[in-house]
């Protein structure tokens, strides 16, 4: 996928030269000898029989973003029941994990799925630290890890591993696609900043973007997650001149924090923004006094293309908050895990992870997404919304509107960028280790 010349200039025009700068630019199945009897083979598909494909799925379920976590289940479990209804022969059995939000737990838990249940593929990771902590993980045992809605941009960059793909686009992209809306609402920002990889690495590339357009950081105020006072952080900005207060937080986190921001009135004397957010936490948020305030987005049924109607499909299961992206995330990451499980025709890690590589597929978008090669980052479009009064709202419970666009290769920044460049070192020098006591399935096309 080649970034059009027009999207190029669109984007600098936005961000002017220095903030471009700023983004980066410039099989058979194996038995010990001494086993004393054979269990039936996994691929006995001459006969007419089928498979089953254990997923591996630690997620959120407990803890700060519970919401989200089950928000992200109900997109897999749909691209399941599609997958099966296509090819009854093979069924995807999914195990999960409960990492509570917390990077040892998770661990704990992708290590129980590997080594007890025996999982064929892992995916999950709501949290940016838990899904560091997976990615390294399942790096140490050599089976394939989808990070679903992990943000860190870290996780395709510098701490990147070859086992591993992310799902959703990463703080640079973001940053790419909100910033320039954000810096039309003021160029003197005060950051709000989750204290974890997740908040720390989107100010660090919001921030990044600011300076590059000469604007100023006004204050900084770092709060650890799940945070539930935070009128001593808005008390300081409202001391300050900022323009606008900027987000680099999520969940309950935001919605606390937004509570705060009206109740002291900043909201009539600044503006708000954030690196991302979605309905799951807009529906927590006092948004009827945050119209019109900026904010990054995965998703939405107004991405274009076949967008609409994925929603339509996903809305419905959307039973105990609103339908948001995600669910898209987590029916990106099912149906394109199976989709390249197929395509590989086996479990096999290195096979899968060649059939990841490269890869471009219709993700719901006005434009294609690509598994990018060089950093196993989802290369797509990226989105900035507001958030729209009552009477402009599709449904209850949609409340955003997406208001700017960015192309995938742009956001992304091409592949000699320093995070990606840090990723594809790293991929060169991984070897995938041999998972001990595993037998790779092959399966029926």
């Amino acid at each position: 996928m080649k970034e059009a010349r027009s999207e190029f200039l669109r984007r600098t025009g936005a961000l002017g030269l220095a903030g471009a700068a700023a983004l980066g630019y410039t099989l058979a199945e194996e038995k010990p000898a001494s086993a004393e009897s054979l269990p039936p083979a996994k691929d006995v598909i001459a006969a007419g029989g089928g498979v089953t494909v254990k997923l591996g799925y630690v997620d959120s379920f407990s803890g700060v973003y519970a919401a989200a976590g089950a928000s992200q289940e109900t997109g897999i479990r749909l691209a399941i029941r599609e997958a099966e209804a296509r090819n009854s022969r093979i069924k995807y059995e999914l195990l999960r994990g409960d990492d509570n939000s917390k990077p040892a737990v998770g661990t704990n838990e992708a290590k129980r799925l590997i080594n007890q249940e025996r999982v064929d593929t892992l995916m999950g990771g709501l949290s940016s630290a838990v899904g560091l902590a997976l990615s390294a993980t399942a790096e140490e045992h050599g089976i394939l890890f989808i990070a679903i809605g992990t943000h860190d941009s870290n996780i395709t960059g510098m701490k990147a591993n070859r086992v591993c793909f992310r799902t959703c686009p990463n703080n640079s992209m973001l940053s790419a696609a909100v910033a320039p809306e954000m810096l039309r609402l003021g160029k003197k920002w005060y950051f709000l900043v989750a204290d974890y990889a997740f908040g720390t690495d989107a100010y660090n590339r919001l921030k990044r973007i600011l300076l590059a357009q000469g604007g100023q950081e006004v204050g900084v105020d770092l709060h650890p997650l799940g945070a539930t006072d935070y009128s001593a952080y808005m008390t300081k900005a409202r001391n300050t001149d900022a323009e606008v207060m900027v987000y680099c937080n999520y969940g309950p986190d935001t919605q606390n924090s937004t509570k705060a921001f009206v109740a002291l009135g900043l909201h009539k004397k600044m503006h708000a923004a954030g690196i991302v957010t979605g309905n799951e936490v807009a529906v927590g948020m006092p948004v009827d006094d945050l119209v019109g305030t900026v904010w990054g987005i995965d998703w939405g049924p107004d991405a274009g293309g076949n967008a609409a109607a994925l929603y339509a499909k996903l809305k419905p299961l959307a039973k105990d908050f609103p339908p948001n992206w995600r669910q898209y995330l987590g029916y990106i990451a099912g149906a394109q895990l199976i989709e390249r499980l197929n395509a590989a025709g086996t479990t096999d890690t290195d096979a899968l992870v060649k059939a990841f590589e490269g890869h471009t597929y219709d993700g719901a978008k006005k434009l294609a997404s690509q598994w990018r090669a060089c950093d196993h980052q989802n290369v797509q479009e990226t989105y900035a919304a507001k958030i729209v009064p009552k009477s402009k709202r599709r449904s209850e419970g949609e409340y955003f509107e997406i208001v700017d666009r960015v192309g995938g290769d742009f956001a992304a920044g091409p592949c000699s960028n320093p995070d990606s460049a840090a990723a594809h070192e790293i991929f060169a020098a991984q070897k995938i280790p041999v998972r001990e006591g595993y037998t790779t399935t092959r399966l029926p096309s």
